[in-house]
């Protein structure tokens, strides 16, 4: 890639790069081995996670545009435990509130409630540091299970 970053006329470069990458790709940019092609790179920007607002909001939206129409079906609690374990990750927020809702539903329920998401947490590894959570004992299961 460093080569190919080397391609030039007398008046400008005849290639651009764009890297788009997970965590990872930044420690692999961090090893010595490719010092150069760090330094071939002129601007970097990291995303962060959604706000505890913002994930209420996506939600929602994401509700809205799969057709739900009535009164919000997540409640704060649920989403402050949603945005906890999901650290704002649209992807994981995603995965929990899909198995959340399986569980709403599983229930009968019209609405997905904080032990929903704790759940979902519960079956999702992903989900935060295991640790953080091993205090929780979603209703759903019984210790015969």
């Amino acid at each position: 890639m460093r080569l190919l970053t080397n391609l030039e006329t007398e008046k400008r470069k005849l290639l651009q790069v764009v890297l788009f990458g997970q965590p990872e790709l930044d420690r692999k940019l961090a090893t010595e081995s490719i010092r150069q092609l760090r330094q071939r790179i002129t601007f970097q920007h990291r995303l962060i996670g959604l706000a505890l607002d913002e994930v209420a909001s996506y939600v929602n939206y994401r509700l809205v545009i799969a057709g739900y129409a009535g009164q919000p079906m997540i409640d704060h609690q649920a989403v402050r435990a949603l945005h906890r374990a999901s650290r704002g990750v649209p992807r994981l927020i995603n995965i929990l509130m899909h198995k959340s809702l399986l569980l709403a539903y599983g229930e009968g329920s019209r609405s997905v409630e904080r032990r929903h998401v704790q759940g979902a947490i519960h079956d999702t590894p992903a989900a935060g540091p295991r640790s953080r959570w091993s205090w929780l004992k979603p209703p759903f299961f019984r210790a015969s299970d």
